[in-house]
């Protein structure tokens, strides 16, 4: 019988070198599958991020503007009682430039008749000391509760303010004094208020209103929505907001009845690290008023009622960031994004990111997307044809 032995040191040191080498080569797989699964989850992330950023802001353009009644409205400068709904201008859209990113602001109705104006009746008055409209046509439209903002038309390309109030009961709801039959359907009242209504002078109404011209545009609730990029080293980019997550797009409804701080702000898209944006105008009337015929792109605000009558589109961009950060080199250094990259879109170049916070990783760590779109503004043209309604000259 040959004697029985165990390993000797040469073929266990064989077995080591080769179990090294396969956990090497593990190492690598897992390594580079790690690398693929990264790449692949901060991509897809980044485009959904993108992608609902995009149709979100789309959704709220599409909007934009539906309330007001008239093209020559535009711009004029709603006033109120209430601080946070007073000195704002009458239009659809606002783009406000900021360092890094700019805001977008909509306005829009939410009433079912907000694209049809009232009239007033033959007779009516309308003095600031008043609390209600009398003899006013379509006044059944309304509901207790919404915001009107009068438009004292003054023709010729004129402006002046639009006084802003809240209705507060319509015909036969409305008791006491000057409350017509209840078939009469022509009472639409305005009693004082704390937050809205008054009847001192310029609170919001001006000493007479004229007769022939003047419109009530029946906003509802009325939406004023501004989007914004939060950055967490960039506070004060957007008014009040705090402890959002670095990159990503908010959005605020200015209460109406407190102060804007953090809890206005509420979170629509995670990763997006800029948003651009720019009024399209059509300065020569020379189509049907569709965004092919638009003849200057700028985040220039129109400064006249003309400059707000020749917009008809927006378009806009979002730099967005993968969600996952690739590992960096040995030296601590990443070069997934170069450092020479530039992010285009259609009215530009993005600026170089800043570096995603409170970890301070470096922003050439992630990948990048560009995401935009155009949009027209389809309440904007239809305002923009041939008012029926209006006797003022243009």
């Amino acid at each position: 019988m040959r004697p029985s032995y165990g390993f000797g040191l040469i073929e266990i040191m064989v077995a080591i070198v080769i179990s090294l080498l396969a956990s090497l080569a593990i190492y690598q797989t897992f390594n580079t599958s790690e690398g693929f699964r990264r790449s692949t989850l901060g991509n897809g992330n980044a485009q959904s991020s993108g992608g609902i950023a995009v149709m979100q802001i789309q959704k709220e353009l599409e909007r934009a503007g539906y309330g007001i009644g008239s093209n020559r409205a535009l711009n004029c400068n709603v006033v109120s009682q209430n601080t946070n709904y007073t000195d704002f201008p009458l239009v659809p859209v606002l783009i406000t430039p900021m360092a890094g990113s700019d805001q977008i602001s909509m306005l829009y109705s939410t009433s079912p008749a907000g694209g049809m104006p009232a009239l007033f009746g033959q007779g009516t008055t309308h003095t600031n000391n008043d609390n209600q409209f009398v003899n006013l046509l379509l006044a059944s439209q309304f509901n207790a509760g919404d915001l009107v903002v009068v438009w004292p038309d003054p023709g010729r390309q004129a402006q002046t303010p639009c006084p802003l109030f809240q209705v507060t009961c319509v015909n036969a709801g409305c008791v006491g004094a000057g409350t017509p039959a209840a078939e009469k359907d022509f009472l639409l009242r305005h009693a004082n208020n704390a937050l809205w209504n008054g009847t001192a002078v310029n609170r919001p109404f001006p000493a007479s209103l004229p007769l022939n011209t003047t419109r009530l545009f029946n906003f509802g609730t009325m939406i004023r929505r501004t989007y914004c990029v939060y950055l967490a080293g960039n506070p004060n980019q957007c008014r009040g907001a705090a402890n959002k997550t670095d990159g990503s797009l908010i959005s605020m409804d200015v209460p109406k009845d407190r102060a804007t701080d953090e809890n206005s702000w509420t979170s629509t898209a995670e990763n997006v690290v800029q948003l651009r944006a720019q009024y399209g105008f059509d300065t020569n009337r020379d189509g049907d008023n569709i965004p092919n015929n638009i003849n200057d792109w700028s985040n220039t605000t129109p400064a006249n009622l003309l400059g707000w009558q020749q917009l008809i589109a927006i378009r806009y961009g979002a730099l967005v960031r993968s969600n996952y950060p690739e590992k960096p080199q040995r030296d601590g250094s990443c070069t997934t994004t170069a450092s020479t990259a530039t992010f285009a879109w259609a009215g530009g170049n993005f600026s170089r990111p800043a570096n995603a916070q409170p970890s301070n990783t470096s922003w050439q760590c992630y990948r990048y997307t560009v995401h935009e779109a155009v949009v027209p503004l389809r309440n904007q043209l239809l305002i923009n044809q041939p008012n029926l309604i209006s006797t003022a000259a243009p």
